[in-house]
């Protein structure tokens, strides 16, 4: 299958270093992956190092689809509806730039019939990549929302048809695929769902051309609506699979990797707690920095003697909402360590750049404790990292009920629920004085999952299922007929 995303490969993140090898390894040659870089569409084929340039993408709709995304549609599907704003012009640029990715994949590759489409950046490609008779499979990298607010229902349902025009659509957990079934169930009319084999039909044709509507009159980008749009996919085939890392790459760059404690503002040998993540409402650092605060004045003991280390960045700068929370975050952040510095010693230790993957795997097994606790994630692999690389020092994991790895893990990390300031700084403490057995035991049997779903078997286990939908779909009918 071609990849159509958002970012190409190499890209910062777990998702997209994810899918790079998965792709890398498909033995057909004739494989591409269609990405954003430079305000311009470019794809790259596995067996080449630099990307071939295909069209410049207008700064309006590039601004505007990025608005769209993280105004809107992101607060949307992590149930912050008060973090989103809906602008109806936005909207338009969203659905041109996936007009305008479908319009030029479809001409470059008139004969290319299979693609894996990823996330909300890309919603609305599995209808518009049919005009030339394009299958699809996308994955939904973050939440579905448990409610919909009734005056967003219609965007996101727009969205949501776009999804149901593809073969299959995977999910995470078993959750946010329950959420996109009740919501197709209430508002879709058109379509029925058969929860038990997590299926959904098209029960009567819509308006094909509803998706092309929107669109600046450009004859360019416009000409492929002239026709009406082909027929999305008579069903489509929910696939639960939640994303696993390279275990064996952590473990290794945890065992080779070396980084200076200085780097994170820690003295060798001090103890200390570690996040990692930006500064974005979904991941509740203002939460946190309150519950580091709690810790302290109910703590007396651990005040001079462990530290909070917080590898966090700006988010998504330009976009006022986070703009905001950033500044809310280092004001909060330079609060707590006023009120708790002694002699030079300050609680929280802030680090705004990146660390690379593996400077972070050299950091993780120093930790004491590494806590993640996200209002709504889809998923959060830095859980999942951090579990790798504590192959030969155990290590606490203190994780949100919020984020889609709970549904792993949870059982065996301490519950860090970010509305809950009382029972997270609890967990806290108890991380920091757990027995070394204890500390052992969880970590082996988390250690233990994540072996048992690596990313090369998320990749082969989606790709299967995906490859399968059809057959599925037409087996059910046939015993429906019976």
């Amino acid at each position: 299958m071609d990849i159509v995303s958002y970012r190409g490969p190499g890209a910062a993140g777990g998702v997209s270093s994810g899918l790079e090898s998965g792709w890398r390894n498909q033995r057909s040659g004739n494989v591409s992956w269609w990405f954003i870089a430079n305000n311009s569409l470019q794809f790259l084929t596995p067996t080449c190092t630099h990307p071939t340039f295909l069209t410049h993408i207008p700064e309006p709709v590039i601004k505007g689809h990025y608005s769209y995304c993280n105004e809107f549609l992101w607060p949307i599907m992590h149930d912050l509806p008060e973090y989103a704003t809906y602008d109806a012009d936005k909207r338009r640029l969203y659905k041109k730039f996936n007009a305008t990715l479908a319009q030029f994949i479809n001409f470059e590759r008139n004969n290319k019939k299979r693609y894996f489409v990823q996330d909300y950046q890309t919603a609305l490609l599995p209808r518009l990549l049919g005009v030339s008779g394009g299958r699809s499979s996308i994955f939904w990298h973050i939440p579905w929302p448990k409610e919909v607010r009734e005056d967003f229902v219609e965007s996101i349902a727009e969205i949501a048809q776009g999804l149901l025009a593809a073969e299959s659509v995977g999910f995470h957990t078993a959750e946010y695929a329950q959420n996109f079934m009740q919501f197709v169930q209430r508002y879709l009319g058109h379509y029925s769902v058969n929860q038990s084999d997590m299926l959904v039909y098209r029960t009567r044709p819509s308006n094909e051309l509803q998706m092309a509507s929107g669109f600046e009159n450009s004859s360019y980008v416009l000409r492929p609506f002239l026709q009406p749009v082909a027929p999305a996919a008579a069903a489509t085939k929910l696939i639960v699979q939640p994303l696993g890392i390279d275990v064996e790459k952590w473990e290794e760059q945890s065992r080779t990797a070396k980084i200076d404690l200085a780097r994170v503002g820690v003295k060798v040998h001090e103890r200390f707690v570690l996040s990692v993540d930006r500064a974005d409402y979904t991941k509740a650092v203002l939460h946190r920095l309150n519950i580091i605060d709690r810790v302290l004045e109910n703590n007396e003991h651990l005040r001079g003697n462990v530290a909070f280390v917080q590898i966090c960045g700006r988010s998504r700068p330009g976009v006022a909402a986070f703009d905001k929370y950033w500044h809310e975050c280092r004001a909060l952040g330079a609060y707590v360590n006023n009120r708790w510095q002694k002699d030079g010693w300050e609680p929280i230790r802030w680090v705004e750049d990146p660390l690379s993957g593996a400077e972070l795997a050299a950091l993780y097994p120093k930790a004491d404790a590494m806590l993640v606790n996200p209002v709504r994630d889809g998923l959060n692999l830095t859980a999942k990292e951090f579990v790798a690389c504590r192959h030969t020092k155990p290590g606490v994991l203190l994780l949100s009920p919020g984020a889609g790895a709970w549904h792993e893990l949870g059982q065996h990390a301490l519950a860090a629920d970010p509305r809950d300031y009382q029972e997270t700084a609890n967990s806290i403490v108890r991380a920091l004085h757990m027995p070394a057995d204890e500390v052992l035991a969880r970590t082996m049997v988390m250690r233990h999952k994540i072996q048992r779903n690596p990313l090369s078997l998320w990749w082969k286990q989606f790709v299967h299922a995906a490859s399968h939908a059809p057959k599925a779909v037409a087996a059910e009918r046939q015993a429906k007929s019976a």
